[in-house]
């Protein structure tokens, strides 16, 4: 197995980044990404512009929907038009054009330090056929932390790691609740990275660079195969990776999560994440952290069902069900921090 970090979610020049995509690519490169996905605010001007860059896979798609109800489509070759009163069209017209796509920040919240309390949450409820959620989006997270002028500051000029708790309890509801009702939902880390500039008297002062952002939030793919030097090829195994969930995030902040592993094993068979497989047989689930400082979680239908500190755990299935994986890291001091989220296993009946 192979894993490869990815930056997700990032606007460029082409909407209201403040960086070319060759730039943004170089970026990327320094901080050691193989791939990266921007997403302007309804375009796909960047299209053009796909390609390997200094190394780095550089994809295109597009934020859909501007107000409200934020919609992150992949693997599009034309821009489907915005439909804030009525999401899921935009849904069923991203996947009728074949493309996939994510449900970004569903439940941002304001901050009244940033854009007067602007948030930008999704409205609409239920919805279906999408691909995935973003789980935990580092500039959202941060747009909804503001218990205090001093704290916010406090956070971000000296302990910026302070503030970044854990993903939104109500989104690992939601993705558990449409997991349990039968629905296969990815999830994916992002960045939202825009690179904004905030005028400070007479000067203007960068807030969250590219490089620093892409240190944060990650999104790993696990393919059974190196990550080809192709670039149609390589757009295809990153495509398809995120589409059916086999991937996981990072909040890489802590320590790089590049040699996290989740998988099973029936037989002589191997299963990555986002499989499905029958509860027949013995199958054996397998985790392994990065670091000795973990604290291992294993979830079966969003309940907790083992739990151990270290860096690996095998379990045996007792039954169906939907099958994930979380890991916290153990610093010296203080309490264990939300650090990996895998996608599930799928297991069904006979």
């Amino acid at each position: 197995m192979y894993n490869y970090p990815g930056n997700i979610h990032i606007h460029s020049h082409h909407s209201d980044g403040t960086g070319t995509i060759e730039r943004i690519a170089a970026e990327a490169s320094a901080a050691g990404l193989a791939f990266i996905i921007i997403s302007d605010h309804d375009t796909l001007a960047g299209l053009p512009e796909e390609a390997i860059r200094h190394g780095v896979v550089v994809l295109v798609g597009a934020e859909i929907n501007r107000r409200h109800s934020h919609y992150l489509a992949l693997d599009l070759k034309s821009l489907v038009p915005s439909n804030e009163e009525n999401p899921q069209q935009v849904i069923d017209r991203v996947n009728e054009a074949g493309g996939f796509g994510f449900i970004a920040h569903p439940f941002e919240k304001g901050s009244p330090y940033l854009e007067k309390g602007k948030a930008y949450p999704w409205k609409t409820w239920p919805v279906f056929r999408f691909s995935g959620l973003e789980l935990w989006n580092y500039t959202s997270h941060w747009r909804g932390r503001h218990p205090s002028l001093f704290k916010t500051l406090y956070w971000f000029f000296f302990n910026r790691k302070g503030a970044m708790d854990s993903p939104p309890r109500e989104l690992l509801e939601l993705w558990d609740c449409y997991s349990g009702a039968g629905h296969r939902v990815s999830v994916i880390g992002s960045s939202d990275a825009h690179a904004s500039l905030y005028n400070l008297g007479l000067i203007k002062v960068p807030v969250f660079t590219y490089r620093y952002i892409f240190s944060t939030i990650t999104t790993y793919i696990t393919l059974a195969e190196k990550i080809s030097g192709d670039f149609k090829t390589a757009k295809r195994q990153i495509l398809e990776a995120l589409k059916i969930g086999r991937c996981y995030l990072s909040f890489d902040s802590f320590a790089a999560g590049r040699d996290f592993y989740y998988y099973a094993e029936q037989g002589s068979e191997r299963f990555l994440m986002g499989s499905a497989m029958p509860y027949r047989g013995k199958i054996s689930l397998h985790l392994q952290a990065p670091l000795d400082r973990s604290l291992l979680r294993l979830l079966k239908n969003g309940r907790v069902i083992e739990e151990t500190p270290g860096r690996a755990l095998v379990h045996r299935p007792d039954g169906p069900g939907v099958y994930r994986a979380e890991v916290y890291y153990r610093p010296r001091w203080g309490r264990p921090r939300p650090w990996i989220y895998s996608n599930p296993l799928y297991i069904g009946e006979p």
